[in-house]
């Protein structure tokens, strides 16, 4: 008896996905969830090897006397240019501006010592000249009564051959030829070293580069003069202006208050960072070394990571002066051997930002 096969029973599609969702689904959505913890820790979580702030330019802005403050043109927060004026001073003592004035006319006679020793090489220059001029007329002369000697000579010469003039006279007509050769020779050594002396003697100062420097140190000597007169009356207010490029990141004065010397009235900061500096504390877990790869990597919602070298090593234990210093209840400073990272291109970072670092390679 003949059997044939019996058609497989169907199974329902709920069936089969209630079979996959019990016996493979866990097994796959733990691997994906497996990965993806791995892949969120090496990218996000892993412990960094040191850590570093970005750093950028920045500048105290401070009163050079005690003075109150008359205005202030900036606020915190605004952009500022290089030139920018800051602030306005009266300075409250007099003898300030004439320690300034003092100071300046200190200036200008440095500045004038060069151009009177130009003007008395220049002097000198002339007198050798003439000198030189004097000599070349002496030796003319010295020549010509020499030529008159020598005539003098060959006519006592032929008298004396013919015994028509007696041995003295001759002799003394030889003595004063000879007399005036060695004249002649020693002004001519004489005229040549004058000559010499006069082409080393380098005059560099024409006379409209003298007459330019005149009239713009008499002008220069009528502005201190008024200077004096504005300081016997009350000393001039001071505009302090913006030393670099920048935002006014912290204002530490206002219009009206009184300020002693040297204390800062605000501080710019630069809007581009220009470098990473971190510091390895003791014990050190690494030697750092110059040129290796490190890998940076910033604390932002949205992470970057780059790559940079360190591009300087310190040669000591500092203290800990950016945002990476630990305030200590002792009050004892927090050192650390100081590390230089250049800033990679395109990294989008800010001034102050702390950022996670990693040595991967090694030089």
């Amino acid at each position: 008896m003949n059997r044939e096969p019996l058609p497989p029973i169907p199974v329902p599609p709920a069936l089969r996905w209630r079979e996959f969702r019990v016996r493979f689904l866990p097994v796959l959505l733990f691997m994906l969830a497996l990965g993806g913890v791995a892949f969120i820790w090496e990218r996000n979580v892993s412990a960094p090897m040191f850590v570093g702030a970005v750093e950028g330019r920045s500048a105290h802005v401070a009163s050079p006397y005690a003075a109150p403050i008359l205005r202030l043109n900036v606020d915190r927060f605004q952009t500022v240019t290089k030139g920018t004026p800051l602030a306005v001073l009266e300075p409250t003592d007099p003898r300030i501006a004439l320690s300034v004035v003092q100071s300046e006319l200190d200036i200008l006679r440095a500045k004038l010592d060069p151009y009177l020793t130009r003007q008395r090489t220049a002097t000198d220059y002339e007198q050798l000249r003439m000198d030189w001029l004097a000599q070349r007329v002496d030796l003319a002369t010295a020549r010509a009564n020499l030529q008159g000697a020598r005539d003098e000579l060959r006519r006592q010469e032929a008298l004396h051959e013919q015994k028509l003039v007696s041995d003295d006279l001759y002799e003394l007509a030889v003595t004063a030829e000879a007399a005036l050769a060695a004249e002649v020779s020693e002004r001519s050594n004489l005229v040549q070293t004058t000559e010499m002396n006069l082409q080393r003697l380098d005059v560099t100062v024409s006379s409209q580069q003298t007459n330019d420097f005149a009239d713009q140190f008499t002008v220069t000597l009528q502005a201190e003069e008024q200077k004096l007169k504005a300081a016997a009356v009350g000393a001039e207010p001071i505009t302090l202006v913006a030393p670099m490029d920048g935002e006014v990141s912290l204002i530490y004065h206002q219009a009206g208050e009184n300020i002693p010397e040297g204390d800062p009235i605000l501080t710019i900061t630069g809007i581009e960072p220009e470098r990473i500096v971190a510091y390895l504390r003791q014990p050190v877990p690494f030697e750092p070394k110059v040129g290796e790869q490190v890998e940076v990597r910033t604390r932002t919602f949205q992470r970057q990571t780059s790559l940079a070298r360190i591009n300087n090593v310190g040669a000591q234990f500092e203290m800990i002066t950016n945002a990476l210093a630990i305030a200590h209840p002792s009050g004892t400073y927090d050192f650390g051997l100081p590390v230089e990272i250049t800033l990679p291109p395109g990294l989008k970072v800010r001034p102050g930002e702390v950022v996670d670092l990693s040595v991967i390679s090694q030089n």
